[in-house]
Parts: C-alpha cells; structure tokens; sequence
C-alpha cells in the first residue's frame, strides 16, 4: 500500500516537473510564429501541444516514436512546399526548434527534461533578437525567471509552492544590482582578437599586393566610388594611441579635399600634386595651425604605420597640429608626405578631434568654393537658392537642411542604386531618397553652395577596427568615408557629418528616430537661438504648432514616450557596445577608459555593491534576532552605570561580576542572564512563550534602573 502512495506521488512530481518545461518550451516559441513559415509554425505547435496530453494518458514508447516519425516526415514534406533554400538562418532555426518540440513529445524519464530545459533557453535567447525595445528586455527577464524557476523545480523534491516561487524572486532581486554592475562596467572587447599579432611586435606585414596600392581616392571622387571602396577589406594603417583610443565615431582620418564639382565628378586642379606649390602654402615655422584655429578640444597623441599607396596621403586624424618626420600639413590641413609613398611608413601625430579655423578666405577662393556646375542637378540647386531666400542665417540655413534630411525619410546605403548622370543628386534628393554617402555628401554641399554658403568636400575614412584590449586602432578601405565642412566668416571651416542626420539601412536594430535627429541638429547649431523667418511665417508656425497639439491625443503621447524609451533600451542595452561604454565612463569623470582602468572599477563596484549586501544581511539579522536586541538593550541600559558585559567577556564571567559589583541588583540580573544563556545556547529551539518571559523580565528590570 505504502509502495503504491509513493509511486502514485512520484507520477504527480513527475507530472509537475514536466509542464514547468513544457511551459518554458511554450514561452520560448511564441515569438518565432511570426517568423517560421506557418508549415513549421504548425508542426512545433502541434508537438508542443501534444507532449502534456501523451505525457498524461502515460502512452507507451512506440506511440510517442511513431508520432515523432510523424513529425519529421511533415517538417521534410514543409521544405518542398515553402521551396526554401535548406541553408538558411530561418531554416536552422525552425529545425531546431522543431526538434525540441519532438523531443519534448518522447520525454519518459526527469533526466532528460533537463535536456529540453537548457534547448528551451537557447531558443528563447534566439526568439528575443525578433523583438524590440521594451518588449525584449521584458521578454528576456520574464523567461530567465521561468527558466530559473524550472530549474529550482527540477531539482527540488517538493512540489511547486509560494515559498518556492519567493525563493526565486529573492534569487532575482539580489542578482540584479551585481549583473548591471558588470554589465555596465566589465570591459567590452573592441574588436577582433586576431590583430593582436600586430601589437606584440610579430612580423606581420601590412603590405599589401600591388594592384591594392592604387586603390582609394586620389583626384576624382564620383557618385558610388565610396561604396565600391567599401567592399575591400585591405589594410589602409594601423594606429597607436597614447592613452585609450577615443571613440570610432569621432576619428576622421583626413584625404583628398575637393573643391571642383563638374556634374559627374568632384576634381582636384591639376597641379595639385606640385610639391613646390604645396610647400609654398603649408603651414609651417611661425605659421602654425594652431594660430588659425577659433575653437579646439580633445587632443590626442597617436604613432601610425601607413601602407603604401603611392601618393602623398598620410591619412592623418583632423585637425592635424605639429611637427612631423617627412611630411608637412597643407593649406587644406592634410598631413602630407615629401614625396609618395611607396613602402610602409611611420609617423607620429597629434591632433585636435573637435575643432574649427581656418585662414581667411580670399575673393577668389570664396568664389572656387561656392562654384556650382552648368546644365547639372538644377532642381537641387533652386532649392539650395530657395533655402538661401528663406533664411538669413548660414546657421539657419544649415539647420533646416538638417531638419529636411532627419524628416524627409532619406535613408543610407553602401548599395546604390543611382547611376552615374549629370542629374544623379536630383534624383537622390527628389526621388529615390536613398544613396551613397558620397551621394548624401555630394548634395549637401552643392544646396550650401547655392544658399551662398561657401563649402568643400573631403574625403579619407571614419573609424577603424579596434584590436581586443589595446589602444590598437586598424583603419582599412571598408572604412571609407566623406563628408562636409562649411565655412563661417568668424570661426572658420568647421565639419559638417550628415550621415548624422538620416537613416542607416540594415542596421541591426538601431533605432533613430527624426525626433531625435532633430534635437541633436538643434543642440549642434546651439548657437543660433532661433530660425529667422518674417513675422507672417513665424506667425503661421505658431499656428501650426498649436492645431498639432490639439490634436494629439493622449494616447499617441504614450505611444511616442514609449517609443522613445524603446529607442533608448536599444541604444543602451542591446546597442551598449564599447563606445559607448567609454562614453559612458567619460560622462562619469574616467577619462582614460582602458580595458584595466574598466575592469578595477567593476571589481571596485562589486566590492561596494557587496558591502552593502553585508549591511543588509547584518540589519535583517538583528531584526530577526529577538534574543540578541533583548540582551543588546540591557547590555546598552546597564553601560550607564559601567556594569555592562564587556566586548569578549562571556555571560557566565559577567554575572560573577555583577554578583560583586552590584550585589543590589544581582537577584534579578541572575534570573534574566541565566534565561538567556539557557536559551542561546541550547541545542533544541526556542519557543515564542519562553521570548515573551525573557521580554517582559528585561523591561521591568528596566523600570528598575
């Protein structure tokens, strides 16, 4: 009879155990339904729905064999319907979760749930790249709490209780604070770890074949150029910073500068690899770049090893200032080599990466750089015109393009589909709204020209690879890159990156949104304070503001608040990359955010974080020590009168003393000292009655005293 209790017992345990995994199961599949093809959808969902029937009619082995037999021939018989490539990411995934499904249907035995729990994890991991935002880091922690609940399940001999279920969520609320300590802190490895042969000093060549050598801009720049250049993966060089290497985004290695736009092509003037000519009006001696700049931050000190690319490129970081060996900076602030550069090459620099300056600009040099082309993209430049009459501020001007491009839905891509023509940014800033950066450069500047805003392009690379763990920064021809600089009469040229401002395709779950854009253009250009317009515009602004107010609802209010914080979940915690983890300790006062720097300060931030769980851990103890704040209380009571117990006296010495020193009070000391050394100290447990005596003995000693 006993044997038949516990058996039907274990069969209930056995049960429970089993929908806990199959809910977890259950939980980790529901966001792939949207994206298998139903057939695959259809036959998970048919086994997971199956398992707890089969598991509970207890069917033998051959039915649950032959329903997986089953299975397997509908899932071979889906990949001729849907005609889907048998390689693919969607294909890997619907099989394996197809797979945990059937494996599920077939589980007999505790032990093999096991299996199915840690499959179910995996699966979940997978399902949450298909969510965004908000909803993943929700979906995300609800299942890591239903997974460590299955777990706890699994391995308890008890059935699933409230007291089981707190249990977990104490688990949670002490793990939470040390897994955001390391997950803001421990030390994000940039980049790969197979460059770090280069670091070490191994023999490792950055030359590279000789048809590579030509590659890269030099005297002409065309529409689709940059994208075709960021297809190569070749070495361009090799950067060392002195101090931790500052953020990829804000690293602009400086090349070609082109003024000339003819319809087609951007040009360099003919001679302009004299280097007689480039001598004449570099700076140098007395004539220093610092003297022409108005505004300067962040300077950074860095050793490079260039590849030869046969001309006079050093590729330097803007803005470029000191001395360098065999080499000199142009009036276009190049660092330039004396003579080509045909073997590797080392030097060392500094420069300022946020910075604005310039000589002043001659007539004729105003006019070459707000020349615009003949019989070429004139719907472009009659808005630039247009742009130039509705505004009477070059900052203005410039934020409303901004604002144009953050709102006009343009989007970024390294595939054009533009053609080479005469009219081809016509066509990118009117119709297709979707290009090249050279094309989103390349219009820029032409509708700046045309608002009378004098303007260049120049070309190089943005970024680089990180190598893991070092101030190692590899720049190569995939980083390729333009971008603008404008020129103000009063602070010079200063750079103008528009790849800010629009949408970057394919990237993997970046959220950008115009709003956004458009605040970041507005704090850019804070030093406009207002848009000039006339009175009647202003007016009709105004208008237009108010009607829009009221007709938002409140509900669209909450969906744009949750929006934006969607967007910030994915920047700060899907998208919580390296640079902005060095970011992030910048705004924090660490300035050097190297790797060991990083790593002491997570250590740092767990020894603290721990303390404070001593703290806690010490307080709730004496909270729920009745005993201990009863004799602390008495012990604090009786100090005043110097006959407390001393710290390592124990309490049979210190009622030999009080027997001596307090004859008077020794009586009732003697009761309520034996009554806590009998209950401390006792193998068996303590009552509540034999506490109540102890209180109440205590507090009327203690209106004694």
């Amino acid at each position: 009879m006993t044997q038949s209790v516990n058996k039907i017992s274990d069969n209930r345990m056995h049960e429970r155990k089993y929908i806990f995994v199959w809910v977890l199961l259950l939980f980790a599949f529901i966001p792939l339904i949207k994206v298998l093809h139903w057939e695959k959808s259809a036959i998970a969902l048919s086994a997971l729905l199956m398992a707890p029937l089969l598991f509970k009619i207890k069917a033998d082995k051959r039915i649950s064999i032959g329903l997986v037999i089953i299975f397997v021939f509908f899932l071979l018989l889906s990949f001729f319907m849907q005609n889907a490539a048998l390689l693919s990411g969607e294909t890997f995934i619907g099989v394996f979760a197809i797979l945990l499904m059937l494996k599920c249907l077939e589980c007999q035995q505790v032990k093999e749930l096991y299996l199915v729990m840690y499959g179910g994890l995996l699966l979940m991991v997978i399902s949450s790249r298909y969510l965004l935002g908000l909803s993943a880091v929700s979906y995300l922690l609800g299942g890591v709490f239903l997974f460590v609940l299955t777990l706890n399940n699994l391995e308890s001999g008890k059935p699933i209780s409230l007291k089981s279920v707190m249990f977990v969520v104490k688990l949670f609320v002490v793990s939470i604070p040390i897994s955001v300590v390391l997950f803001v802190t421990f030390p994000r490895i940039q980049g790969p770890l197979w460059d770090l042969g280069i670091v070490f000093g191994l023999p490792i060549s950055l030359a590279i074949n000789q048809d590579e050598q030509g590659k890269g801009i030099k005297g002409t720049l065309k529409a689709g150029q940059v994208s075709q250049l960021k297809k190569n993966n070749s070495p361009v060089l090799v950067a060392e910073f002195k101090h931790a290497a500052p953020s990829k985004s804000r690293l602009y290695w400086r090349g070609p500068v082109f003024d000339h736009y003819d319809g087609l092509a951007w040009q360099l003037d003919d001679d302009w690899d004299n280097r007689n000519r480039l001598l004449k009006n570099a700076f140098k001696g007395n004539d220093r770049v610092e003297k022409v700049l108005t505004t300067k931050s962040e300077l950074v000190s860095y050793a490079v090893r260039i590849t030869p690319n046969n001309s006079r490129y050093l590729y330097a970081l803007d803005m470029s200032v000191g001395q360098s060996v065999e080499s000199f900076i142009s009036e276009d602030f190049q660092l330039l080599g004396i003579r080509a550069i045909t073997s590797e090459f080392n030097y060392e620099q500094k420069a300022w990466l946020e910075y604005s300056g310039g000589r002043k600009l001659s007539l004729e040099k105003r006019e070459k750089y707000l020349q615009l082309p003949s019989a070429s993209n004139a719907r472009l430049i009659q808005w630039g015109r247009k742009l130039f009459s509705d505004y009477s501020v070059d900052e203005d001007r410039i934020h409303a393009l901004s604002v144009h491009f953050a709102q006009g839905r343009y989007i970024l891509t390294d595939k054009p589909t533009i053609g080479l023509s005469k009219n081809n940014l016509d066509e990118f800033f009117f119709d297709e709204k979707e290009g090249g950066i050279d094309h989103l450069a390349s219009t820029t500047a032409l509708i700046l020209r045309a608002a009378n805003i004098p303007t260049r392009l120049v070309s190089g690379y943005r970024g680089g690879s990180v190598i893991a763990l070092t101030n190692f920064i590899v720049v190569r021809q995939a980083n390729a890159h333009v971008w603008v600089e404008v020129w103000n009469d009063i602070k010079g040229w200063s750079r103008l990156e528009t790849k800010d401002f629009v949408t970057l395709k394919n990237v993997d779950k970046e959220v950008l949104k115009p709003s956004k854009i458009i605040s970041k253009v507005t704090s850019d250009n804070s030093e406009s304070s207002a848009i000039v317009k006339s009175k009647a515009e202003s007016r009709a602004v105004k208008a237009d503001t108010n009607t829009d107010k009221k007709e938002r609802t409140s509900n669209e209010r909450n969906i744009d608040w949750l929006d934006e914080l969607g967007a910030d979940v994915e920047t700060w915690i899907f998208n919580y990359n390296s640079d902005r983890q060095i970011e992030l300790m910048k705004k924090t006062g660490l300035d050097n955010g190297s790797w060991l720097n990083l790593l002491a300060l997570a250590v740092l931030a767990l020894f603290v974080v721990f303390v404070i769980y001593g703290f806690i851990v010490s307080f709730n103890r004496k909270i729920n020590d009745p005993i201990s704040r009863l004799f602390e209380l008495l012990n604090f009571s009786l100090s005043k009168q110097g006959l407390e117990c001393g710290a390592h006296e124990c309490p049979t010495s210190w009622l030999a003393r009080l027997e001596v020193e307090a004859p008077e009070l020794y009586p009732a000391l003697e009761i309520i000292i034996l009554q806590y050394i009998d209950i401390r100290y006792r193998a068996t447990s303590t009552n509540a009655l034999e506490i109540k005596e102890l209180n109440r003995d205590v507090k009327r000693l203690l209106a004694m005293l």
